[in-house]
């Protein structure tokens, strides 16, 4: 049989994270096939031009596939939803093939919303060779440990559950040339997993690689990153790892071993396993960025969440990374079990208090399937319907001590800070902008005062790392232009709703700037279902039906970064509107004047937001 292993569309591309995450299991899978000698084709449809029905056609009917096999996570049901329907649309006998952690964290409600023949679960490597050796010869399937399927009857079958991979330094380096790795390297860096789930159980966290925490040989991880920067040429590295190391051993060797390499990389560490001088030491081997599991500033919440840290060493850690110029990624977690409104206010105290010197994220937590949050939701009534759950991209549910309306209001404040810029550079310059909002800043950093520079999209913020200290400082270049409202606002009509498309950063800074945006006749929308009802800047987010509804003429695109499949959807879903209006600007003697003008459907290429 020939076999298709597809990335989804949206899985690999534009990451901006620090330790961005290419699906790398499905690549392990795809060279575990290919060693073992079966007919494999690859494809990650974030690289293809068109939409998915023209692509899936042409790989599917020019190469004769049989079987095709995809994955992801739980919230990736829509995508991987839309392959495996598009795919038998095409081939109404084709094998489909499912794996990832949306099948292992709950795999009887999965393969149920997703309709395929097979679903792996746990580890697949070694799951997906036996499975083609059963399709190819006609075997059965029930000899094939780590295995849901349906039977001839459509009912759903458990085989054994798959013992975890002991050896994991024995597994084939994954098949980068068959999913684009080259394209994604030269956006994100390059990537290494050198471990397998984590040592802890935070409440949660769904681990989709199994419960026993493995690790790789450093011999091992330093034959790939030879294979890596002989191949792709990287010069940054993302060590991708739930749980880099807890083994201060082990991290302190791999700096020695990496140092000649001049890269820069980042990892995952835990605030308790970290002290100055090991910092120091990761700093001199190239370490730029640190990824902490803050998730909250309250003692009694960490407890609750299983994270076996403090709020001493979560304190310590960050200033010992600041002294050490490594960077922080991190986050807070709003929404715990135990979380109430004292817990909220003291984690955002310390949010406040560290902000300028340690870029924290705030959202909110997330019931993943397979994780204890998830199953406490399902047990208490929370999520009654774990098919829907899936099929609604999992959406937040409040598990907390928090009122409903307490709730929202949280979430909504977490939104908008989100948009709160709270590290931004001691100063800025703009050397050269461009008509099309391309620009060459020049930075002052707040921490150590260099100079450097860096491009961005007017429109867009940009967290651009010190050279010297490493240190985020937030680039903006809208805080620097030359705002007059009376040009803004000019030409809008003096009547009537007008709609603002996208509550994010773009949104956001308009806002602030310009006072009249705060009238009740201008509306926000936003495609996104979990945003409705949320008040961003004393606004409600609504859906962008109410555009229908209120036979609203005139929309301001404010998601720039999706002005082009927004205008096609005003277009030919909403009659009402004759006029589309993006933000722009015009250069001027004086100075960049930000403006609004008829929308131009040209491409144009830029950080996304």
């Amino acid at each position: 049989m020939k076999y298709l292993i597809v990335m989804p569309k949206g899985s690999a591309r534009g990451q901006t994270t620090h330790l961005s995450i290419f699906p790398i299991g499905i690549a392990y899978v795809s060279a575990s096939l290919k060693q073992a000698g079966y007919a494999v084709f690859t494809a990650n449809l974030d690289y293809y031009e068109g939409d998915n029905y023209s692509i899936l056609s042409n790989l599917l009917l020019s190469n004769q596939i049989d079987v095709l096999c995809t994955g992801g996570l739980s919230r990736d049901y829509n995508k991987i939803k839309e392959v495996l329907d598009t795919a038998s649309k095409i081939n109404p006998k084709l094998i489909t093939v499912v794996g990832g952690g949306i099948i292992s964290s709950d795999p009887e409600p999965a393969m149920r919303v997703l309709g395929a023949d097979f679903g792996v679960i746990g580890e697949g490597e070694i799951t997906m060779c036996e499975l083609a050796g059963a399709l190819d010869n006609g075997l059965p399937y029930n000899n094939v440990n780590g295995l849901i399927y349906k039977d001839t009857e459509g009912a759903l079958v458990f085989t054994p559950p798959r013992k975890e991979s002991g050896d994991i330094d024995n597994i084939p380096l994954p098949d980068y040339d068959g999913f684009n790795y080259a394209e994604y390297t030269k956006l994100c860096g390059g990537l290494i997993v050198g471990s397998r789930s984590c040592p802890f159980n935070c409440t949660y966290c769904f681990h989709p690689s199994g419960t026993i925490y493995r690790q790789r040989s450093l011999n091992g991880i330093f034959k790939e990153i030879d294979y890596q920067t002989e191949h792709y040429k990287i010069t940054s590295l993302g060590l991708s790892d739930e749980l880099f190391a807890n083994n201060r051993k082990r991290i302190l060797e791999f700096c020695d071993r990496i140092k000649p390499y001049n890269l820069t990389w980042a990892c995952a560490l835990r605030v308790c396993d970290v002290d100055l001088e090991m910092l120091k030491q990761l700093r001199a081997a190239g370490c730029e960025t640190i990824c902490y599991g803050l998730e909250s500033a309250d003692n009694s919440v960490l407890k609750s969440m299983r994270k076996n840290i403090t709020v001493e060493q979560i304190e310590r850690a960050l200033e010992w990374s600041y002294e050490a110029n490594i960077r922080v990624d991190a986050q807070f977690i709003f929404g715990d079990i135990a979380e109430d409104m004292n817990t909220v206010a003291t984690t955002f105290d310390f949010w406040w208090r560290h902000n300028m010197k340690t870029q924290i994220n705030l959202n909110m937590i997330i019931a993943f399937p397979g994780s204890y949050l998830y199953k406490h939701a399902c047990k208490v009534g929370l999520i009654k319907d774990k098919e829907q759950f899936l099929k609604d991209g999992c959406p937040l549910i409040n598990v907390s001590k928090l009122s409903d309306t307490q709730y929202n209001e949280l979430f909504s404040l977490t939104e908008e800070l989100t948009l709160h810029p709270h590290t931004l550079a001691k100063a800025i310059h703009i050397v050269d902008i461009q008509q099309d909002g391309g620009c060459k800043i020049e930075v002052t950093c707040r921490k150590c005062n260099t100079k450097s520079e860096c491009s961005v999209f007017f429109w867009f913020k940009l967290a651009h790392p010190c050279p010297t200290c490493s240190l985020i400082n937030e680039v903006d270049p809208f805080t620097v232009a030359l705002h007059l409202p009376d040009v803004f606002f000019n030409g809008l009509p003096v009547n009537g709703k007008i709609a603002l498309w996208g509550a994010g950063g773009i949104y956001y800074k308009l806002v602030q700037q310009y006072s009249g945006l705060s009238s009740d006749r201008f509306v926000l929308v936003d495609a996104n279902a979990e945003r409705h009802g949320l008040d961003i800047c004393k606004k409600t987010v609504q859906s962008p039906d109410i555009i229908a509804h209120n036979g609203t003429r005139t929309v301001i695109v404010t998601a720039l970064s999706r002005k082009d499949e927004i205008y096609e959807t005003l277009r030919s879903s909403y009659p009402s509107v004759d006029t589309v209006l993006i933000p722009s600007i015009e250069i001027t003697s004086n100075g960049i004047v930000p403006v609004l003008e008829p929308f131009l459907p040209i491409k144009f290429e830029g950080n996304t937001q």
